[in-house]
């Protein structure tokens, strides 16, 4: 498959390019600076542009089977997640779109327990235009047709992968997920098609 991958030149998005590849899979990676993604393979292409410009968003799903969201927000930029999401489903098409959320973001249907909801409150506090960013983000793609996949891992960890992670759409399953573990279900989720509108916890054994 041909994946399409946003934020890949940071520690997240990095590790899903490296997965991708190692998978067979060919890759295009819309960065900002293309000097952070130094990644040499035949089958990676590098873009630079920014997520939220309709132009540069088209170049990169042209010809791609899946689209991938590592993208954080920065200091210098703390709603770039919604409004990239925001552009990509304007021209996502019929494409799987696999992002990555947050733990903190509430979706209906999840029973999370006293520990998760404290940290829930924790991160809102400390962070709220970050946390409320997130929050837009997946009311968007509640509000679309799209077929996404808002995986919402815990704290991440550099470091190898710990085995397949363990996954929950009710509440955490552990308080910790490596970036290897992460990149490995974001790939096999987006080249799969396993579930659909789903926010998915996300954890390592």
């Amino acid at each position: 498959m041909k994946l399409a991958i946003f934020g890949g030149s940071g520690r997240t998005g990095r590790a899903v390019v490296e997965r991708a590849l190692a998978g067979g899979h060919h890759v295009r990676a819309l960065v900002r600076d293309a000097s952070r993604l130094t990644i040499s393979d035949a089958r990676l292409e590098v873009l630079t542009g920014l997520p939220d410009d309709p132009a540069a968003v088209a170049r990169l799903l042209e010809g791609c089977d899946a689209v991938i969201s590592t993208l954080g927000p920065t200091a210098a930029d703390e709603t770039i997640c919604s409004r990239a999401t925001a552009v990509i489903l304007a021209t996502l098409q019929a494409r799987r779109y696999v992002l990555v959320s947050g733990a903190g973001v509430d979706v209906l249907g999840d029973e999370k327990r006293f520990a998760d909801r404290l940290i829930s409150w924790v991160v809102r506090v400390v962070s709220p235009r970050v946390f409320a960013d997130k929050v837009l983000e997946y009311q968007r793609l509640q509000k679309s047709d799209a077929d996404f996949v808002a995986v919402r891992p815990p704290r991440l960890l550099d470091g190898p992968a710990k085995g397949p992670a363990l996954v929950s759409l009710k509440h955490p399953l552990g308080n910790s997920l490596t970036r290897s573990d992460l990149a490995a279900f974001i790939v096999q989720v987006a080249t799969t098609k396993n579930g659909s509108r789903e926010a998915p916890f996300v954890s390592s054994p």
